[in-house]
């Protein structure tokens, strides 16, 4: 873009950490994609430019900020004061169609497939009200979907303003997904009168007196299950692009990189460094089919099945439906923070998983000793479902997961490169344990029955 059109002082910070800014994002002029430069391969960052004093409360601010990583919204790298009384706040880019431009190029979306993109970013929204900040600025055009469907939540100035509260953010996120699911009266007109759940769901969230995220992430759980995001190809996407007055009108993939977005295949995966192991029997998982772990043997991922799913192999009798619920999303996110402590090779994250003293954190730290730091590239799980599977005589609960991963590229710390085949569906059985600190994984094991 025309230098004139960067203000200096942005210009000065990206040169001084080898970036030029590349392309604007949106339509405001302070947000803009930065490109490296020299000989030295990196990675584009984004500016985003607010208008805010430099004094303590920005820098408790941005310290809160700093400190808050979730994987579903994007990374801030750092937060610099500029001349006139204006910050710029340096995250990573996060390549792909947002949510108002994925809409504007194809249907509304399924409720599955929202259920796929409301969740995490519910989640993410989760962590920044737990740090004490709100996002305030939660919209369509806020929310990038990544070309392997992984939604992000991106633009976070609005965290260092202060201008926002958890409950405005979980209305305007409700907000958000309503406007991208097809209005009750096409439903009902299309003869689908028992698959308008989601939608009512969702406003009774809005109109609790103090909505708060998991209220969101609990309330599409029971809804509906998650669904891939159908991204449609390129060309589509850019004539949406174009189309949308007022909001981004720019690609967000970086300038010279090919096109990124493209018609997806109908895999549930997402693409996260992971440690794979092979012979043993670990479960893995990812919320929403999209925030993996892995097992040895390429096992991973639940997705969610409907709070109705009747419970199998019970030997506690019937399980009610709340606490259904309430261990379904503690395996979600059980196995998403297994994946991040695999991936991290983190023996004390770990900790917060899994029981201490059990079986499989016996074998976790047995399989990182193994694996001596070897890490995974291009790992995608697909997700076929998870099931609740009835309890133990101890109280734990036992959640089916059935699930593959795809193929992936093993690295080691030396760096060779070892290439995994893709793997075929397989069903394993999750045993949760409800702890002081809440549910833990105390054993993953084979089901009794065929898989």
């Amino acid at each position: 873009m025309h230098p004139a059109l960067v203000p200096d002082d942005v210009v000065r910070l990206l040169a001084d950490r080898g970036h030029a800014v590349g392309a604007a994002v949106g339509t405001d002029g302070a947000w803009w994609v930065a490109q490296p430069v020299g000989d030295d391969a990196g990675t584009p960052v984004e500016v985003q430019v607010v208008r805010v004093p430099a004094d303590d409360r920005l820098r408790h601010l941005a310290g809160l900020l700093r400190g808050v990583e979730h994987p579903h919204l994007a990374r801030v790298l750092d937060v610099v004061p500029l001349d006139a009384g204006r910050v710029a706040v340096l995250v990573e880019h996060v390549p792909g169609p947002t949510l108002a431009e994925l809409r504007a190029a194809r249907p509304p979306l399924t409720d599955g497939e929202a259920v796929t993109v409301a969740v995490p970013v519910a989640e993410a929204l989760g962590a920044l009200h737990a740090a004490g900040l709100a996002h305030a600025a939660v919209a369509a055009d806020r929310v990038v979907v990544r070309p392997d469907g992984f939604p992000v939540l991106v633009d976070v100035r609005g965290a260092l303003t202060g201008s926002g509260s958890p409950d405005g953010d979980v209305r305007r996120l409700v907000a958000t997904v309503l406007g991208v699911l097809a209005p009750v009266e096409a439903q009902l007109a299309a003869g689908l009168p028992d698959l308008v759940r989601l939608r009512p769901a969702l406003e009774d969230v809005a109109r609790a007196a103090l909505p708060t995220a998991q209220d969101v992430v609990a309330a599409a759980f029971a809804a509906a299950s998650p669904q891939p995001v159908h991204i449609p190809a390129p060309e589509a996407l850019a004539g949406a692009q174009v189309a949308l007055a007022g909001g981004r009108t720019l690609p967000r993939a970086p300038a010279g990189a090919p096109p990124a977005r493209r018609e997806r295949r109908p895999r549930r995966g997402r693409r996260v460094p992971v440690v794979v192991a092979v012979g043993l029997v670990l479960v893995a998982g990812g919320v929403l089919v999209m925030r993996p772990t892995l097992a040895e043997r390429g096992d991973a991922g639940p997705g969610v099945v409907p709070a109705s799913a009747s419970p199998v192999a019970s030997t506690t009798g019937p399980v009610p439906t709340d606490l259904q619920e309430e261990v379904l999303a503690a395996a979600v996110d059980l196995t998403r923070r297994r994946a991040e402590a695999l991936a991290a090779a983190s023996p004390g994250a770990l900790d917060d998983v899994h029981v201490p003293g059990s079986p499989a954190l016996a074998r976790d730290l047995e399989l990182l000793d193994r694996l001596a730091g070897a890490r995974s590239e291009g790992l995608a799980v697909q997700v076929a479902s998870v099931v609740p599977a009835g309890g133990t005589g101890d109280g734990d609960r036992v959640v089916a997961v059935r699930s593959s991963v795809a193929a992936h590229t093993r690295v080691t710390t030396s760096g060779e490169r070892t290439a995994v085949a893709e793997t075929g569906e397989r069903t394993v059985e999750l045993v949760l344990r409800r702890t002081d600190q809440g549910w833990r994984v105390w054993d993953v094991r084979e089901p009794a029955g065929p898989s």
